[in-house]
């Protein structure tokens, strides 16, 4: 597993939506996190509250969102991130 630090700002950069709210929510973007910054990848996340504004039952969040398509729903754990990471970059 991946420890958490700051990727150099040269690093790729993955842009994701993240779909939820509460602590599933920040438990989602503390995962997201720390997967790519221990791969040396930065991310921007875009966090929206509206999961059903966006089509995505509410049972179904924490979703997370690459290119319009649902890539995770619930929390996943941080190894699976980080595979779908480096097949990503």
């Amino acid at each position: 597993m991946s420890f958490c630090t700051t990727p150099p700002l040269n690093a790729p950069i993955v842009s994701l939506t993240l779909v939820g709210t509460g602590e599933p929510l920040l438990r989602m973007e503390k995962r997201l996190s720390c997967a790519a910054s221990g791969l040396g990848i930065r991310l921007e996340v875009d966090i929206r509250k509206d999961a059903d504004a966006m089509g995505i039952p509410y049972q179904q969040t924490p979703a997370v969102l690459h290119s319009g398509k649902v890539i995770f729903n619930g929390l996943p754990r941080t190894e699976e991130i980080e595979a779908w990471l480096k097949n990503s970059v």
